[in-house]
């Protein structure tokens, strides 16, 4: 398995999303295990849960997951890790725009 996947540390992941023109912060705590990522968090909309995956491969490390708002609509990102960060795009319907995330903190440190 390439090292990169080694960067896909559980815990604290901060960044943004960008809409409009607009960047949106984001906060996420995510557990990455035997190919699958599961969290939670909030941003400027609301608090949200992750469930998705992740595959590594002599290209690099793929993530791809789902995040669902409570009580409304979900949003698919998918990205790839670049050292401890992870960036991409999110996608709704025709609506899309670019996404960084950056490890900030493990869990239990």
């Amino acid at each position: 398995m390439p090292r990169a996947s080694a960067d896909l540390v559980s815990g604290v992941w901060d960044g943004h999303f960008e809409q409009l023109g607009r960047r949106f912060p984001q906060k996420m705590t995510l557990e990455f295990a035997d190919g699958l990522v599961r969290g939670d968090g909030v941003d400027d909309l609301g608090s949200f849960t992750v469930e998705g995956e992740y595959r590594a491969d002599e290209g690099g490390v793929r993530v791809g997951w789902i995040k669902t708002y409570e009580g409304a609509h979900s949003v698919l990102y998918l990205g790839t890790v670049e050292g401890r960060a992870v960036r991409g795009r999110w996608s709704i319907d025709a609506t899309s725009g670019a996404f960084a995330l950056q490890a900030v903190r493990e869990l239990g440190t």
